[in-house]
């Protein structure tokens, strides 16, 4: 097999209060770091407070993607 061979995807099962339990943990620390993005100043480290505001994005859509899929199997 080469070396770029297909990797094995990991597939995460969520309980669904665990979910929204995440989904909800994650709005608040996305909407915390775009409030330390309001309030800092852009001498002082302005690139880590950015960096750390598209994880939390990021983080966040893609629990809100994964519950809409969990919720979309469960009706199926």
């Amino acid at each position: 097999m080469s070396r770029w061979g297909k990797r094995t995807r990991t597939v995460i099962t969520w309980d669904a209060e665990e979910l929204d339990v995440a989904v909800n943990q994650a709005r608040l620390d996305w909407q915390h770091a775009r409030h330390l993005a309001e309030i800092s100043e852009p001498n002082s480290g302005l690139d880590d407070v950015i960096y750390y505001l598209h994880l939390t994005e990021k983080r966040y859509m893609y629990l809100l993607a994964q519950a809409k899929r969990e919720r979309y199997h469960k009706q199926a």
